[in-house]
């Protein structure tokens, strides 16, 4: 029977959780689900604003940077923008 999305990101968030930054193919291992069902899990969540990927690792970002992130992308008055984890300041008409 397959897993809904929201219980799969459910799964893999409280993965990252407890355990802390894991690659995509650690995922699949622990879980025991298909690559491409984790791989569209972390992509919501990341989309989402609640994990981040570096050095192939997903991990669960900081509630502050979770703020940050959202204000970046929805304020219009704010000065900067977060491209590939790297802050830049807004160039005219961005």
């Amino acid at each position: 029977m397959p897993v809904k999305e929201e219980d799969l990101d459910w799964i893999v968030y409280h993965i990252l959780s407890d355990k802390g930054a894991k690659t995509e193919v650690s995922l699949v291992q622990e879980t025991g689900l298909p690559a491409g069902d984790i791989s569209a899990s972390l992509q919501r969540l990341k989309s989402n604003l609640l994990i981040d990927c570096r050095d192939g690792c997903y991990d669960l970002i900081s509630i502050p940077e979770m703020l940050f992130r959202c204000q970046c992308r929805y304020e219009k008055d704010i000065p900067v923008i977060i491209e590939d984890g790297v802050i830049k300041v807004k160039k005219p008409g961005q």
